[in-house]
């Protein structure tokens, strides 16, 4: 007889509050760089670290997507705007306890 191979799995830590806010924050601006237009997203992406945890400079993030840096900076902008009309600003300073 085949022995059950499933792992069961131990008790589920519960998310703190700020925990359960960040998820939630992150899954709302995951939605939002979906959205918005490849180059935008991928400015984004560069700048806030968001692919690999270390945030690029506006000229790192130039040079590896082939930008100029007031091109980056341009579009850096018109994607914060994008964020600001996707999410309430009452739902980031709640998220940064302003």
């Amino acid at each position: 007889m085949p022995k059950n191979t499933r792992r069961q799995s131990g008790p589920q830590r519960r998310r703190s509050p700020q925990e359960e806010q960040a998820a939630t924050l992150s899954r709302s601006l995951e939605k939002v760089l979906e959205r918005m237009p490849a180059t935008q997203a991928a400015v984004l992406r560069w700048r806030m670290g968001l692919e690999d945890g270390q945030p690029a400079s506006t000229a790192e993030t130039a040079r590896q997507l082939g930008l100029s840096l007031a091109e980056t900076r341009d579009i850096e902008a018109r994607a914060f705007e994008h964020i600001r009309e996707a999410i309430p600003v009452e739902h980031l300073q709640r998220f940064l306890g302003q």
